[in-house]
């Protein structure tokens, strides 16, 4: 089981947790959107993609969006090696 302050137990099998964040999730997908820079605004976008794919699998929720995942894992990566 997984564990939130806010929702106690969480079944990972479970489509529903029981918290309807989608409005914030489109919230933060828009403003991704907003970005000026072409170059930016499409990296963003991939980045939030990518990172809500990853909240999506730690609930046990299916992954809309693989190939931004990756591209969001590999990102994070190379990040980190200049850290």
């Amino acid at each position: 089981m997984l564990t939130c302050s806010k929702l106690k137990k969480i079944k990972p099998s479970d489509n529903y947790t029981g918290y309807d964040g989608s409005h914030h999730w489109g919230v933060l997908h828009k403003e991704v959107e907003t970005i000026k820079c072409d170059f930016c605004r499409q990296k963003g976008i991939k980045l939030m993609r990518g990172m809500h794919d990853a909240v999506n699998v730690h609930i046990g929720k299916k992954i809309q969006y693989p190939k931004e995942l990756k591209y969001t894992h590999n990102y994070v990566t190379r990040a980190i090696q200049h850290v």
